[in-house]
């Protein structure tokens, strides 16, 4: 075993998922020479994820093709339905396109390495995965501490300690950064790393939000609290945590009956940037905290426009004249893709209620 793997403490219980003999062997192999006491080779994604089910492993290792699904599928599904602290997972591949990494990012992946690798860029990579899987407990413990100081009424304590965790914004945006260059450089386990970190502080930055507005909604500062659970919103949404923004979006409703929509307002800024696909998303979220927002339907009918499918862009301009039919940019929106003026169908109703709050009306996006 390598001696500097006691530096970051083994991993005893070891998954590897490969279709591929020869690169189970070889992971294998080297998982044991650090220090790898159990290790369970599975072929088919379905089998690794009922053994992760039953078994407390400590780290998996992913090829990005299995017999029943690929690696990444594999990683989003242990993501989505393990409960527990979320497992280290690391995609080793021949696999190198950009995409794929990026795709290996979001799916939750730890760490990134490409076949044919050397012992000492395996170790140099669990050393990496073993600090970001530990990464940032001092923080969480400083955020434990003032979420106690506002449990206990010391809230001018608990505001100061919440302001110096929310000072770490700028760390988050130098590892994001960071993960860009790598990315460019092709050093793509780095590239995974740095982007991880920059998402856990993240995390904790949403939380130190919530935190502050709790201790100025102790201290009797009702503007101040509402504020900062705007701002936690708008940190959960861009992360795609619904049912965090769902409970922050509740609780501000209660302050102000007009707020807007905060996936809605990050639709707004994703398609100001040409990511449709991603404004999409985020307004599709949207309608699940404010299904009756004719605002919402009309910004996905702009972005479905601009990616020139011109039939959803109809069809939701027309789900939003249903709601308001005094509603003139989704007028002119319906107009520009039949040429001829909306008029309301015999017989069809508004959009069914979905599950979420009460309509709160958002901003256009105009």
């Amino acid at each position: 075993m390598s001696k500097s793997s006691h530096a970051y403490g083994a991993y005893k219980h070891v998954l590897i998922m490969t279709n591929v003999e020869v690169h189970a062997r070889r992971d294998a192999e080297t998982v044991k020479q650090f220090g790898a006491e159990i290790v369970q080779t599975f072929s088919n994604g379905s089998e690794g994820i009922d053994y992760l089910s039953e078994y407390p492993v400590d780290l998996v290792l992913c090829d990005s093709s299995l017999d029943d699904m690929s690696g990444i599928k594999f990683t989003q599904i242990v993501r989505k339905n393990m409960s527990r602290k979320p497992l280290p997972i690391v995609m080793i591949t021949l696999e190198n396109r950009k995409e794929h990494v990026l795709d290996a990012i979001a799916a939750g992946c730890i760490g990134y390495v490409l076949r044919p690798y050397s012992v000492n860029t395996f170790e140099r990579y669990l050393i990496l995965a073993k600090k970001l899987d530990n990464y940032p407990e001092i923080e969480e413990l400083e955020l434990q501490e003032a979420k106690d100081m506002v449990s206990r009424g010391d809230f001018d304590d608990a505001i100061e300690a919440f302001e110096e965790l929310i000072s770490y914004q700028d760390e988050a945006q130098k590892y994001y950064d960071m993960g860009c260059t790598y990315l460019v450089q092709k050093k793509y386990g780095k590239a995974i790393v740095a982007f991880k970190k920059a998402v856990k502080i993240n995390d904790l930055f949403a939380e130190a939000y919530k935190g502050l507005a709790d201790a100025y909604k102790g201290r009797g500062d009702d503007d101040s609290c509402k504020y900062f659970l705007k701002k936690a919103a708008d940190v959960y949404a861009q992360f795609d945590r619904l049912e965090e923004t769902k409970e922050v979006f509740i609780e501000i409703l209660k302050y102000e009956s007009d707020v807007p929509n905060p996936f809605n307002s990050l639709g707004v800024k994703l398609r100001k940037q040409g990511d449709y696909p991603g404004a999409l998303h985020a307004y599709k979220q949207a309608l699940q905290l404010t299904p009756h927002d004719e605002n919402i339907y009309y910004n996905m009918g702009k972005a479905y426009y601009f990616m020139g499918h011109k039939k959803e862009a109809a069809d939701n301009a027309d789900l939003a004249l249903r709601l308001n039919a005094n509603f003139p940019e989704a007028q002119k929106l319906f107009q520009r893709v039949h040429g001829r003026p909306w008029a309301p169908s015999a017989g069809k109703k508004p959009p069914p209620p979905r599950t979420g709050t009460s309509t709160s009306k958002s901003a256009k996006d105009v």
